[in-house]
């Protein structure tokens, strides 16, 4: 009987020692296991971060050269058409020029002798055109004139046709019968024209 009491009493510690030691290796297993997945974890991360970096450095490689296939247009044959013939050049018939007859020339009237308009008294109103010098020097003389008398009667242009033989004195004669005469114009019918028309202007000192 006290043999098999102490046996399971053995058999009790036993198996309390057994528990404890059991209870203490999971302790182990799960310290150790726990280090572990913290090693892992901690390697993984190294290892993702390494790739990483490595794949920064290395370029991506480019891509691979795409070339469509060639397009094969189908050959149709294509009906040949005949256009229309071209036209004919028309030829315009010739057509013979008529001489233009050359314009009839107008002849000037003829120049004739100058008559002062009436009312127009060109003696007293050249007289202070007389040149002081010819006066000094007693010069006189006649001078014949070409005046271009307008339709108004106004003298536009002289020409000396015949001098006096002294300059001044033509100069004066021309000066003033542009400034003050006043002539009949020409007429053809009953319209007044412009002409030429001949005048002779008398330089003559009075006592």
């Amino acid at each position: 009987m006290s043999s098999g009491k102490y046996s399971r009493k053995a058999i009790v510690g036993f198996v309390v020692i057994g528990l404890h030691v059991a209870l203490a290796v999971g302790i182990i297993i799960a310290t150790a296991f726990k280090y572990v997945q913290q090693a892992t974890e901690s390697l993984d991360m190294r290892l993702v971060k390494q790739v990483e970096e490595e794949m920064k450095k290395t370029p991506p490689p480019p891509p691979p050269d795409f070339k469509p296939p060639p397009v094969q247009t189908p050959l149709v044959d294509l009906p040949v058409v005949e256009g229309p013939p071209p036209p004919k050049a028309i030829v315009a018939p010739k057509v013979e020029a008529k001489p233009v007859p050359p314009p009839a020339k107008v002849e000037p009237p003829p120049i004739t002798q100058a008559k002062v308009a009436k009312g127009s008294n060109l003696g007293e109103a050249c007289a202070s055109y007389y040149p002081s010098a010819s006066k000094r020097l007693s010069e006189e003389g006649s001078v014949v004139l070409l005046v271009y008398i307008a339709p108004n009667g106004k003298v536009t242009e002289t020409k000396v046709e015949t001098s006096s033989g002294i300059q001044r004195l033509d100069d004066a004669a021309a000066k003033c019968v542009t400034a003050q005469g006043r002539f009949e114009p020409q007429k053809v019918g009953n319209e007044a024209v412009a002409s030429w028309q001949r005048m002779k202007w008398t330089w003559r000192l009075t006592n």
